[in-house]
């Protein structure tokens, strides 16, 4: 049977073609309990192909977990397309080359101490993206040089680009760099990537990895968050840019920041042309990201970045934490993702800016907005937080609304934490005993996975019928013509009895067996799992029930008929 996403090694089976007997059709099964709801999958209204890279997640060169042996597995099972790279605001600390970071006051919201751990240098990291099967996305250091001293220099990102895509035959000279660093040329780069490790290591052993044929990196941002520098709130910030010098005593508050114009959007545009440039010189197929905001948060920021950067970017990179509270996180998506697309959108398409016509947007960070009361607390013994699930519901709305606003890729924030794949004992987690233990982030993407994969097409659906806004529905057609319809019930109380109607396609219908993939909670709340059953559809192939529980995503996949 075509047309059902796939799942790997570290999961239990779900679905059908997981061996035995295939499952032969029956009379539609009927739904007996719920509320009516009606969800309509109009396969005429044809909305954007997904990217395969859509499905991504956030890692960090501090990952002590990222080479586990189960983690590739439960990668490839979410449909991971892409993985970030080499974390957050520790990319504006980060050498790539020397696998080290430089401690400033404005070493990362959340704290600002420095950790790089052991096996997550990019050479480990290459190796990791290998074995998911996944695509890259890296960023740059925008705010500092190699020598912890001043501003990055785009220098260090270009030999980055020459070391991941470079041929060693490039004689092309990357240059020195503003402190008189020497970056040498791009075969000396590929070269280095090409080579076998030395009897004796001279400290470059872990760029060598006898990898001679270029990685192939497509997608490259210059920085993180860099309007978090400290122009707009002015102290440290929270994220690291020496283009104004911090004091050199850690306990000193910094002075001078706020308004200052080196730190501003304008300074920002004018370094993502000069990256842009000096990355581009060395491989002129990668795609540049330039960070903008998704709402007036900085409402000059859009404005001054893209004046100075277009045309010489082709990617918009947005950040998104979303939801001011846990129970209400199911029902943002709907109405947050279009608005922050519609956004940044906009200002894209102003004329004077003269930005590439259909540029495509990137969500290189997002999740829960733990800031407003929208995280759940600690988990219990033995299940997972009270009130997870709604975490969970969010996730897989997001993705869904994602996919609908044609979004080239999205990272959860991030791969080991206690939202994704939890670390044993994750925040003295009391539930987490296991490394790599899935979670509602991990689960919501999973489940989303079933809707839609990369080159699949999102179509509309509508909702009618007694049951009310509280039920969401999403539609796609597969490549391979197989039908996928995604409905979640944000009500807590009760239960959605469905009635899917398909139309359109030119008489499209459904075939008679179907698999029926419910994301449901445990102790009313609390994220639980996802469980496969097959389902039949109406002999007409243009209906089938379909029962949807209290907090859960529920996904039927039909083959065409």
């Amino acid at each position: 049977m075509s047309g059902f996403a796939g799942f790997g090694g570290s999961l239990p089976p779900l679905g059908p073609g997981q061996g035995g007997a295939p499952v032969t059709c029956m009379d539609p099964i009927a739904v007996t309990t719920g509320t009516a709801a009606i969800v309509t999958a109009n396969l005429d209204m044809v909305g954007r192909v997904v990217s395969p890279d859509l499905l991504g997640v956030h890692t960090s060169a501090y990952d002590g977990n990222m080479q586990l042996a189960t983690t590739p597995d439960l990668l490839k099972a979410a449909g991971i397309g892409s993985m970030r790279y080499p974390g957050g605001s520790y990319a504006d600390l980060y050498h790539w080359e020397s696998h080290t970071a430089t401690w400033t006051p404005a070493a990362g919201a959340g704290g600002n101490g420095i950790y790089i751990a052991r096996d997550t240098d990019f050479g480990s990291f290459v190796g990791f993206l290998e074995r998911v099967g996944a695509r890259a996305v890296i960023t740059v250091n925008y705010g500092m040089n190699p020598q912890g001293m001043g501003p990055g220099v785009p220098q260090e990102a270009a030999a980055w680009v020459a070391y991941a895509n470079g041929d060693p035959t490039n004689t092309m000279v990357i240059g020195l760099d503003d402190t008189g660093h020497d970056w040498k040329t791009v075969g000396y780069w590929a070269t280095m990537r090409g080579a076998g490790k030395m009897p004796t290591d001279d400290g470059n052993n872990f760029l060598r990895l006898g990898h001679t044929a270029p990685i192939g990196i497509k997608y490259w941002e210059i920085g993180n968050e860099t309007y978090g520098n400290g122009y707009y709130h002015g102290n440290c910030g929270w994220e690291a840019d020496l283009r104004v010098p911090y004091p050199p005593d850690k306990g000193t508050v910094c002075t001078g920041r706020k308004d200052n114009p080196a730190l501003s959007p304008t300074i920002y545009g004018t370094a993502v042309r000069q990256y842009a440039a000096a990355m581009k010189a060395v491989d002129p197929t990668i795609k540049v990201g330039a960070v903008l905001v998704g709402d007036d948060e900085y409402p000059d920021w859009n404005a001054k970045v893209l004046a100075a950067a277009c045309p010489s970017f082709d990617i918009g990179i947005l950040h998104w934490y979303g939801g001011n509270g846990l129970t209400t996180l199911p029902s943002t998506p709907e109405t947050a993702i279009p608005e922050i697309f519609a956004h940044v959108r906009s200002a894209l398409g102003t004329a004077m800016f003269g930005c590439p016509a259909g540029m495509p947007i990137m969500v290189t960070e997002w999740g829960p907005n733990s800031l407003r009361n929208a995280a759940p607390p600690m988990s219990t013994p033995d299940a997972a937080p009270v009130g997870s699930q709604y975490a969970g519901l969010f996730a897989a709305e997001s993705y869904a609304n994602f996919m609908e606003q044609g979004a080239l890729a999205v990272h959860w924030l991030e791969l080991h934490n206690n939202s994704f794949l939890a670390q044993i004992d994750w925040l003295n987690d009391p539930f987490t005993r296991y490394n790599d233990t899935r979670r509602w982030g991990h689960k919501g993407m999973q489940i989303a996975h079933l809707l839609a994969a990369g080159n699949d097409t999102i179509v509309q659906a509508t909702v009618s019928g007694t049951f009310g806004a509280a039920l969401k529905a999403h539609a796609s057609v597969h490549a391979d013509g197989a039908i996928s319809v995604m409905m979640t019930n944000t009500n807590r109380n009760v239960a959605a009895n469905v009635t899917v109607n398909v139309t359109g396609g030119a008489g499209a219908a459904l075939g008679c067996v179907g698999a029926r993939y419910a994301y449901t909670p445990v102790n009313t709340d609390q994220d639980g799992d996802i469980a496969y059953e097959p389902i039949y559809a109406a002999a007409n192939g243009a209906t089938v029930a379909v029962a949807v529980p209290q907090l859960s995503t529920v996904v039927v996949v039909f083959p065409k008929k």
